[in-house]
């Protein structure tokens, strides 16, 4: 059986169309009318579905287990976010190569899925963001990664600026309960504010923090635009100036838009990370329209917050600061038409493993959204 396409239904009901109405008026008929109402409401239906607004909703995976490739796949997503990478390396070259790459991407294919982004290990830009003597060819490694990627058809690659990466009380993070006795995590920023400096990292300032950030970025960016692949650099989390010694940059949107123009490529973007950019205290879709409009937006964490810093609480996707259907509507505003993740999830007490009830009841919100907002 021939199924005709939706533009080929469009023009069909088209002609139909102005023929009922002809009919209609020549006969006023009750009945002629009401199937051109009907008419009317199909073509409508149509010029909706083409139109329709689309991210690539996925979700932040720890690994390509079937368990959670089922749960991606079921949850109606066709892209993979590969956030936990630290295992691709098996060899610990430093770098990735086709024969690693290949066998995740056919593990998602399997489920019918796409691998769309990976993550750079953090363990990789250590050198670099400590400015130690084999930063150059720790460089050199990424973009060769990043390289090898891009021939596989890896369209994003997402990384951090964060020596200090850390998520425990050493940097005022604590738990609360929430909702029923959900698990949320917390911020306080006096929590942490006169511990002494990490050992491991010292102290490095806020110029020093910079300089090296651009210095890494410069030729990284040239290879990522050389091999078709967008970077996605997630912006401090929390925001707060300093850490325990440690200068934080890009901590609020100003210092986003100005590393865009110091690294001036379409391949230089960043993860919008919602809940990160509710917590400097800006005003969210606001930002979401200025950084948008520069095309450099390259992924999403679409969650939310309750606070802002110094102290706030990660809540569930419902009861944060931000009207979520603005920020949804925003997007579509800007044309943003890459990966969008719930990300951060509070603990239900009855959860699965990695968050997946919290991060499905997120997910179920997220496309009712985006149903809205078309």
């Amino acid at each position: 059986m021939k199924i005709l396409s939706i533009s080929v239904l469009a023009d069909t009901f088209t002609i139909a169309f102005k023929r009922i109405t002809t009919l209609a008026v020549f006969m006023n008929s009750r009945f002629l009318i009401l199937l051109l109402s009907i008419s009317l409401f199909f073509l409508n239906s149509v010029a909706v579905a083409e139109d329709a607004w689309s991210p690539k909703i996925s979700e932040n995976l720890p690994n390509v287990s079937e368990t959670n490739l089922a749960w991606l796949a079921q949850l109606g997503c066709e892209w993979v976010v590969l956030q936990g990478t630290d295992w691709v390396d098996k060899d610990g070259n430093g770098y990735w190569t086709a024969d690693e790459i290949e066998p995740i991407q056919e593990s998602c294919r399997e489920f019918g899925l796409e691998l769309y982004s990976m993550m750079i290990p953090l363990s990789w830009l250590m050198s670099p963001m400590l400015d130690e003597a084999d930063k150059d060819q720790k460089i050199e490694n990424v973009c060769k990664s990043i390289r090898t990627a891009g021939e596989l058809g890896v369209q994003m690659i997402e990384w951090r600026w964060s020596p200090d990466f850390k998520w425990g009380d050493d940097v005022g993070y604590y738990e609360v309960e929430g909702r029923g006795g959900a698990v949320y995590k917390a911020f306080d920023y006096y929590r942490a504010k006169d511990k002494p400096p990490f050992p491991e990292l010292g102290v490095i300032t806020r110029d020093e923090m910079w300089d090296r950030l651009l210095y890494f970025s410069r030729p990284v960016m040239k290879a990522a635009e050389g091999a078709g692949v967008k970077m996605s650099l997630h912006p401090k989390d929390p925001p707060v100036k300093e850490m325990r010694g440690i200068s934080r940059v890009l901590t609020n949107t100003e210092e986003i838009l100005e590393f865009l123009e110091e690294v001036d490529s379409p391949a230089n973007g960043f993860t919008f990370c919602q809940g990160t950019v509710t917590e400097m205290g800006v005003d969210v879709i606001d930002a979401i329209r200025r950084i948008g409009k520069t095309g450099r937006i390259h992924h999403v964490h679409f969650r939310t917050v309750r606070g802002k810093i110094p102290q706030y609480v990660e809540t569930f996707i419902d009861e944060g600061d931000v009207d979520m259907l603005e920020a949804i509507k925003a997007f579509k505003e800007v044309n943003y038409t890459g990966s969008l993740v719930s990300d951060h999830s509070p603990r239900l007490t009855v959860d699965v493993e990695f968050q997946k009830m919290g991060r499905s009841y997120s997910h179920g919100y997220i496309r009712a959204l985006v149903h809205a907002a078309n």
